[in-house]
């Protein structure tokens, strides 16, 4: 049985692992294939668990049309897909690449490709889409994120599973299986794949990472840096984990009148908590409330704690017009318009020089 090659039984043993650790991945896969090496290994062990555990699965595949070449591969991947018995949906991206940074392009990019899986998943019914992310995949998201400033959270890494909408969440059954056994298994299969020659182009950072400095690391320190990065991964998540859950707590109990503009916390016991457990609070309140993040840093939440503080500013003003003052025993966090201000007599809003770096967190 084919479940049964040297090189293939581990990296199904691994999919089935994560799958009882995440049952609510359910049987309904979207397997989104590109056609490399990893997106290849992942549609065939799908195909096999489908077929062993009685699920059934879709191909998802999604021409950027950002290279020469994207269109000869949408028409591979769909030969694979018949070869193979498989349902093939494509779709093509729109994506502007004018004269914009590279990395504002990726982003772009990365946020019309999930749009368009989370509408081939309704088109399908799927309960999970499957990406082929690997442990090399998750080593190299953290060394560039380290490396830009992260936090906490940035070291935790990629993670195995995720919320992508109601009802369907982002699974990634491969992120403990590394790129060799990938390319063994494909072997093992007699499975050709296609090869991304933007994966070469050292414009990008993350290529760097992976051509020469992971390389470097596992040459010159530890030939078992993934490895170790990984576990570093592992370890930030449980932490990040413990410290969300506790700033819920200290939320819940904060929170006075919460609203969609307005929301008033108990000053004093913001202030009574440990500032790691103040600063997440924050930001699991601008995550509640749908503010914007994307433009605040560390040093930002850091200055929202210092306002809980008697000795600290009275009020701050946070990036995307957000006011937080206080009131008494009263901490006020509003919204303005940009044509807006707060109204003259309330106290000046501090302004610090930053103290430290801010941290950078971008989303894998």
């Amino acid at each position: 049985m084919t479940s049964q090659l040297p090189a293939v039984l581990p990296l199904l043993e691994s999919l089935y692992a994560s799958q009882a650790c995440h049952s609510h991945v359910g049987d309904r896969w979207l397997v989104a294939v590109s056609g490399g090496p990893d997106s290849m290994a992942l549609l065939r062990l799908a195909i096999i668990a489908a077929r062993e555990l009685g699920g059934e699965i879709t191909v998802g595949h999604i021409d950027h049309q950002l290279r020469p070449e994207s269109g000869a591969d949408s028409e591979w991947v769909e030969l694979q897909c018949a070869a193979l018995g498989v349902r093939c949906l494509t779709e093509k991206l729109e994506i502007t690449a004018s004269d914009r940074p590279r990395t504002a392009i990726e982003e772009q990019a990365r946020h019309a490709r999930y749009d368009a899986l989370i509408r081939m998943s309704r088109t399908v019914g799927a309960t999970a889409v499957l990406t082929g992310h690997t442990a090399d995949d998750d080593a190299e998201t953290i060394l560039h994120h380290l490396f830009r400033g992260t936090g906490l959270r940035g070291l935790s890494g990629i993670p195995e599973v995720r919320t992508l909408a109601e009802g369907l969440v982002l699974w990634r059954p491969l992120l403990s299986i590394r790129r060799e056994a990938i390319v063994a298994c494909l072997s093992e299969l007699q499975q050709s794949s296609l090869t991304d020659s933007s994966n070469a182009s050292h414009a990008f950072n993350r290529n760097r990472v992976r051509s020469e400095l992971l390389p470097w690391l596992e040459r010159e320190l530890n030939p078992r840096s993934v490895e170790a990065l990984v576990r570093l991964a592992e370890q930030a998540a449980e932490q990040q984990s413990w410290i969300e859950t506790e700033a819920e707590r200290l939320l819940a109990a904060a929170l006075v009148t919460p609203a969609s503009e307005v929301v008033r916390l108990h000053r004093a016991l913001l202030a009574a908590a440990h500032p790691v457990l103040v600063r997440e609070c924050f930001v699991r309140l601008w995550v509640h409330q749908n503010w914007p993040r994307q433009a605040m840093t560390a040093e930002h939440w850091q200055r929202l704690v210092e306002v809980c503080l008697d000795h600290g500013p009275s009020a701050v003003q946070m990036p995307g017009g957000m006011d937080v003052r206080r009131r008494g025993p009263m901490l006020v966090v509003s919204q303005v318009s940009p044509t807006e201000s707060p109204s003259s007599d309330q106290p000046p809003v501090a302004s610090h020089p930053p103290t430290h770096p801010p941290s950078i967190n971008p989303k894998p």
